[in-house]
């Protein structure tokens, strides 16, 4: 039954829907950064210490992949991406497609601080390597006129529909997963629709429809009911998967989600939008157009092969349900916890004490990311890098904001910086006695070395760095800041 289910949940992909996905998915990974696609772009701009390779590639021993190394890794990619739009050698190009965007995927995810615009990307490309259609298909083509040997027999367990049925699992996951996270860590704000009053008050100034972010700002009403809706169609995503009559509804809701978003905040999910296209069943929506009956399965046996494939859905699935228990963030996985915090007003964001730093932080070092919060928006901010002038009348100032502020580079994302300083400053707390999180300069602690590493950069990229002292980190607590590392800025002063 299992085995039936995960083979025949889903129509097969035809050809022409598989050289219709892979054209239009490709065509948008190449124009809509940060996509992997970028990957030698977004990594030739980020410095080396602001950079934190994912597990799977340290597990590897790959610590840092040169830009010209991914600029070949991608034309090769998008060679096989080509090949397998066209139905060329399946599956294999379309395995080749997968690993190299999967390595680009990976080594960009390092770079890109919590980012999951891409994954349904990446989930469908894995989902198409147990995909074949000789309809429409340059294999097709080949073995009927010539004598071309197609790597697969034609009655395959490929041939079957468990490629979408894979897809429909991760990406109602992936919404599910959403909506688990705003219950999570934003509970209330996203009950009576107040974080997502301040989502949009934060995305205002990038809205793509300035009249229609206006009027939900100004009307409570509406982010409620706009935030109860997000919920619905989030919690209720993983209906799609087990009821075929709501599947259709369901993933038009989703696109009606993602279009809103579109509209009123920065987000643009034209990739994940464009992926949904796998999720519908098109011989039944042709059949209604034609009146024509539908299609039937090419594949109809099972044996040994089909359920390989059942074990790897099983599989897949499990890994998904850690994830979502654990909230881990470790590639190729997501939580998808961005936005799911219930921030009411920047002002308000209860701040930790000073004596509940070290206990936080071991909470947050064990994967208790509620410990310790995370900002998704720069106002949500905990700890930073500031700037003390030399002029001690002057003000400090924040690192990143002062950079752009002058125009000059910052040498890394916002959402990677502000995940490698809250990384910093949880390692450093950690690394002081429970007592103690201040900066001292009896020992060189975790937050002081990385400073260190960051003067020569932040000379490099102010001309007018000498009018500063020295780049401190700080956590903001019940009591006011605390200094918890600090880094001269003049040469001389600078401890190599």
């Amino acid at each position: 039954m299992i085995t039936h289910w995960w083979l025949h949940q889903m129509p097969p992909v035809s050809g022409v829907l598989r050289a219709v996905l892979y054209t239009g998915l490709l065509a948008l990974c190449l124009t809509q950064p940060p996509t992997p696609m970028f990957a030698p772009k977004i990594i030739a701009s980020t410095e080396p210490a602001f950079y934190t390779p994912v597990l799977a590639l340290r597990a590897l021993g790959i610590r840092w992949v040169r830009p010209a190394v991914l600029v070949v890794v991608r034309n090769l990619t998008v060679a096989a991406w080509i090949a397998a739009a066209a139905g060329l050698l399946q599956p294999a190009t379309g395995i080749l497609t997968f690993l190299g965007f999967a390595f680009l995927h990976a080594v960009n995810a390092g770079a890109l601080g919590a980012n999951h615009s891409s994954h349904a990307a990446l989930y469908t490309l894995f989902a198409m390597c147990f995909s074949v259609s000789y309809d429409f298909s340059l294999d097709g083509l080949l073995a009927e006129h010539t004598a071309w040997p197609p790597l697969l027999a034609r009655d395959s367990v490929l041939t079957s529909g468990f490629a979408p049925t894979l897809l429909l699992v991760a990406l109602a996951y992936t919404l599910f997963a959403a909506g688990v996270a705003k219950l999570r860590f934003g509970r209330r704000g996203w009950f009576d629709g107040t974080a997502l009053n301040f989502y949009l008050r934060i995305s205002k100034p990038a809205a793509r429809w300035q009249w229609l972010s206006t009027l939900m700002i100004s009307k409570p009403w509406m982010c409620r009911l706009a935030a109860w809706g997000t919920l619905v169609v989030e919690l209720g995503a993983v209906g799609a998967v087990f009821d075929w009559q709501l599947r259709m509804p369901m993933v038009l809701a989703w696109i009606a989600m993602h279009v809103v978003i579109l509209w009123v905040m920065f987000p643009a999910y034209y990739i994940q939008m464009w992926c949904y296209l796998l999720l519908f069943d098109w011989p039944w929506l042709i059949g209604q157009v034609t009146g024509d009956r539908p299609a039937t399965h090419a594949f109809t046996s099972e044996g040994t092969a089909a359920t390989a494939l059942a074990v790897v859905g099983c599989a897949v699935s499990a890994a998904l349900l850690y994830v979502l228990v654990a909230s881990s963030e470790q590639w190729p996985f997501t939580s998808v916890p961005m936005y799911s915090n219930g921030t009411a007003e920047a002002d308000l964001i209860p701040l930790p004490a000073r004596a509940e730093l070290h206990a936080r932080a071991t909470l947050a070092a064990r994967g208790r990311h509620t410990a310790w919060g995370r900002a998704w928006v720069d106002e949500e901010y905990l700890e930073d890098i500031w700037v003390r002038p030399a002029d001690p009348d002057a003000e400090p100032r924040r690192m990143f904001h002062l950079l752009m502020e002058e125009g000059t580079t910052t040498f890394v994302r916002w959402s990677q910086y502000a995940k490698v300083v809250r990384e910093l400053a949880i390692e450093d707390v950690l690394a002081k006695p429970p007592n103690s999180p201040e900066h001292t300069e009896d020992r060189l602690y975790p937050a002081t070395a990385f400073l260190r590493q960051v003067t020569p950069l932040f000379r490099a990229a102010l001309p007018t760095w000498e009018r500063y002292e020295a780049l401190e980190l700080v956590c903001r607590t019940g009591c006011g800041g605390v200094l918890i590392g600090r880094a001269e800025l003049a040469e001389s002063r600078v401890t190599r």
